[in-house]
């Protein structure tokens, strides 16, 4: 089957190049990555079958479209439209394929918190196949967790990606307030412990540190109570990463979802996109709505830096309590 011009894989938003390995559905005929397809294990527009969706019709070849309107003779509106079209791939580059992505969510007519699916789309930006698929099940089979395997492994700096600051705080918060809790904890319970630690430290940092000194540590006769209070450190940090894990993906569906309602909400009384051009020599038009996906996409999307500035924040955070516990 033939590719359209620009033509780009639904699961990964990458744009096929000539020796990509490329699969289509049977039924729609969307193309896809053969590894992305495998990945997700079915057409990602598998919910759009049951209403005659076709991805060839809905993104034939511009050479097809252009013969189809001469033999209509409507060469003039064609024209017109191939002038919008270039001038919405100018303005596209800060988000490739958007347009072109939330296309395939609009004539799905099923709603998300009251919201359009497409809307959501435009908001997630990337893997959105995977959030649609988990919203829709939050919103009709009344499934109330899920899995999110990037929550359990980066924790907060997950959620600070994906822009859910409040969850993101609130967890980095009760992260930290752990590790103050748990030297606080070995103070208390194994002071013994701690000196002998210290005096490790000194020694280790002199270059005096003998087999004796290592062996005194080891024998420290409150060390099984700091052990205790570690394990149960790690045991709690477990549970917040659970927590986040089950709950990611119904807090990112209430993030966006309050997105959503308010930039709906403004338009409805009567607000409006006004369009500011990246560069002096961009001067393309946008529709309202081409204006509000970008917008969804810039209020929701990911964000690279708050991550970064997160970790950095934890680790100062932690050293402070272990330098204060220890040194």
């Amino acid at each position: 089957m033939r590719l359209p011009e620009n033509a780009f894989c639904p699961v990964c938003n990458r744009v096929f190049e000539e020796n990509d390995d490329v699969v289509f559905c049977p039924e729609c005929g969307t193309p896809h990555h053969r590894d992305c397809y495998k990945a997700v294990g079915h057409c990602v527009n598998r919910g759009l079958h049951a209403s005659g969706y076709s991805y060839y019709s809905e993104n034939k070849p511009i050479q097809e479209k252009k013969e189809e309107a001469e033999s209509e003779d409507e060469i003039s509106s064609i024209f017109d439209s191939f002038k919008s079209d270039d001038k919405i791939a100018a303005d596209s580059f800060a988000f490739p394929n958007l347009l072109s992505m939330d296309s395939v969510y609009e004539k799905d007519e099923q709603k998300i918190d009251g919201e359009s699916v497409a809307d959501y789309a435009s908001a997630i930006r990337t893997n959105a196949p995977r959030f649609i698929n988990i919203f829709k099940e939050f919103e009709y089979k009344g499934r109330k967790i899920s899995w999110n395997w990037s929550a359990f492994f980066f924790g907060s700096l997950y959620l600070f990606y994906r822009k859910m600051y409040k969850h993101a705080i609130a967890f980095m918060a009760a992260f930290v307030g752990v590790i103050y809790a748990s030297c606080f904890a070995i103070t208390k319970v194994a002071p013994l412990y701690v000196e002998a630690v210290k005096k490790f430290a000194d020694l280790y940092a002199q270059n005096k540190l003998t087999n004796e000194d290592m062996m005194k540590l080891a024998n420290v006769s409150d060390m099984s109570k700091a052990n205790l209070v570690l394990y149960i450190t790690l045991g709690v940090i477990l549970i917040l990463r659970v927590i986040q894990a089950l709950y990611a993906d119904r807090f990112y569906k209430s993030t966006l979802s309050e997105i959503i309602k308010n930039v709906n909400e403004q338009l409805k009384e009567g607000a409006s996109f006004i369009q500011s051009p990246m560069f002096p020599s961009q001067n393309s038009e946008l529709t309202q709505k081409q204006m509000k996906q970008y917008y969804l996409a810039r209020r929701g999307g990911t964000n690279f830096f708050m991550p970064l500035l997160a970790a950095s924040a934890i680790y100062f955070l932690t050293s402070i309590a272990y330098s204060t516990l220890f040194f």
